[in-house]
């Protein structure tokens, strides 16, 4: 660290200092020439060509940490939940067709339903508590979806 200052001393008596833009790049002071006297700038090396495209797969989208994951359709344990939670509930009704799920303390289900006549679509959320908490799925909200145009 001592020979840092030395050298920066020795690149401004010498008027190179803003020819060389980091210490560790400067010439030697005995190289060193006055800015009137300094070769002309070399112009910048061209860049490297663009690779082309790969055929590799994109990785697959992952949601955020704490986001809904994308609807997909039930697996038969999803489906389990669903009719464990709505047992005493006004969604046991409905039919649900496909799930997002969210990592909390536990898991969150947005279950995405239709009515029984198939006319009007529901959101219903499932908190299903980690396993031993020894607590039941259990029903978060019913909400009616707006009709998709």
């Amino acid at each position: 660290m001592r020979s840092l200052p030395l050298l920066l001393l020795a690149l401004t008596l010498c008027g190179c200092a803003a020819l060389c833009p980091r210490a560790d790049q400067a010439p030697e002071p005995a190289e060193c020439t006055p800015a009137s006297e300094a070769p002309a700038a070399q112009p910048a090396p061209e860049a490297p060509a663009a690779q082309p495209a790969t055929a590799a797969p994109a990785p697959e989208a992952q949601p955020a940490p704490g986001a809904y994951s994308a609807q997909a359709a039930l697996d038969p344990e999803q489906r389990d939940v669903y009719t464990a939670a709505t047992r005493d509930s006004e969604a046991r009704t409905l039919r649900p067709r496909t799930v997002a799920v969210q990592v909390v303390n536990g898991l969150n289900y947005d279950f995405r339903c239709l009515s029984e006549d198939g006319r009007r679509r529901y959101s219903v959320i499932i908190h299903r508590p980690l396993p031993q908490s020894g607590q039941d799925p259990r029903v978060i909200s019913i909400r009616e979806l707006p009709d998709a145009d």
